[in-house]
């Protein structure tokens, strides 16, 4: 790879603030003097593509360094805040795959299969994380992770992995959708939950007109109360556990025993893999969010370690409380019309179980 490539490759303002050198492109710097764009305007010149003669770019150089020259000197807003990536990192995947996909894991896999495949998923998260969060501190440029394939590995290898994830979110956002129309549905059912559908829908949209900056204040909004509501459990359940709940009686692990840790053997736990990998989809958001944080070399090492702290509190943590308090074999697991039905969500029937409305 060329030195030139080696070099991050930015614009005066960056290598003024971080005083490393690297390469300067000129085109980017006239185009700073030039007069911004403002209200309509300025909405249609971002949907424009990447025009090489107008940056200026020496048309002999590689596809891979004009797009590293390009992601490197995009002209992105910065306005995240360190609370909005700490916020992101914390609760980005916290959502269906935790609260309603965990009772399928449960009704297959048993309490000690589920705790097995989210810790070894967890686990593999962590370190691929880590490793996107050490890329985006030194390369903080827009395009996200596949700009890194791009760049780091093959063209080909990084158009194959954009399609893939562009294939993931169009599959699991209207999935979403639905899972928090049924999981309104669990209170009123006698709204269509197509409605509900495009009320969530719009409410994203209209997230995301209002940028980057409106869009971590939302982000850290519901991430909060995510966290909030899982820390709430986490105490309901140590004191269903002990007894303390309206029922009481000691629960302890007796659910181990009768009717059993593991639900189908190896075979369970193989199945609960599938399951646990969605459910930790969206932990790489806090990269994705590295190029829009105002200064990414203080807020994203903070927030890459909490991924450690998300996995062994609200993922290990809740679910062993669930397994401890919900026997595999309980018919409630069963009892909605799927498996994403909010009535067969173990940590609404522990708290039914409980004796809690």
């Amino acid at each position: 790879m060329p030195e030139k490539e080696l070099n991050y490759i930015r614009s005066n303002e960056a290598a003024d603030i971080e005083k490393n050198g690297g390469v300067i492109v000129d085109a980017f710097e006239q185009q700073d003097h030039k007069a911004p764009l403002t209200g309509w305007a300025k909405f249609v010149d971002s949907f424009k593509p990447a025009d090489d003669d107008e940056m200026g770019l020496d048309p002999n150089l590689t596809e891979a360094e004009k797009i590293a020259i390009k992601t490197a000197n995009s002209p992105l807003s910065r306005s995240l805040k360190n609370r909005h990536l700490q916020m992101i990192a914390i609760g980005g995947s916290i959502g269906t795959g935790l609260f309603i996909g965990s009772g399928k894991t449960l009704r297959i896999g048993g309490p000690a299969g589920v705790l097995i495949a989210y810790i070894l998923i967890g686990s593999m998260i962590y370190c691929t994380v880590q490793a996107l969060g050490e890329l985006a501190i030194t390369f903080p440029v827009s395009g996200a992770f596949i700009t890194y394939n791009t760049r780091f590995i093959d063209e080909s290898f990084g158009f194959a992995m954009a399609w893939n994830y562009a294939l993931q979110w169009l599959i699991v956002m209207p999935l979403e959708l639905v899972a928090a129309s049924i999981v309104i549905s669990y209170w009123d059912s006698t709204t269509n939950p197509a409605a509900f559908v495009v009320i969530f829908w719009v409410l994203i949209v209209a997230i995301n007109f209002f940028g980057v900056r409106g869009y971590g204040e939302a982000e850290f909004a519901f991430s909060l109360i995510k966290v909030v509501a899982v820390v709430g459990f986490i105490f309901l359940g140590i004191i269903l556990v002990c007894g303390g709940g309206p029922r009481g009686g000691y629960i302890g692990g007796k659910h181990w025993h009768n009717p059993g840790a593991f639900a189908n053997g190896f075979k369970g736990v193989c199945s609960v893999f599938v399951t646990a990998a969605f459910a930790f989809a969206g932990t790489e958001l806090c990269g994705l969010a590295a190029a829009e944080t105002s200064n990414p070399r203080k807020s994203l090492p903070k927030a890459t370690k909490q991924v450690f702290w998300r996995i062994t509190l609200f993922y290990v943590i809740s679910l062993t409380l669930v397994g401890l308090l919900v026997p595999y074999n309980d018919p409630l697991l069963t009892s909605g019309k799927s498996s994403w039905d909010a009535s067969a969500s173990p940590f609404v029937i522990a708290i039914k179980n409980g004796g809690i409305s």
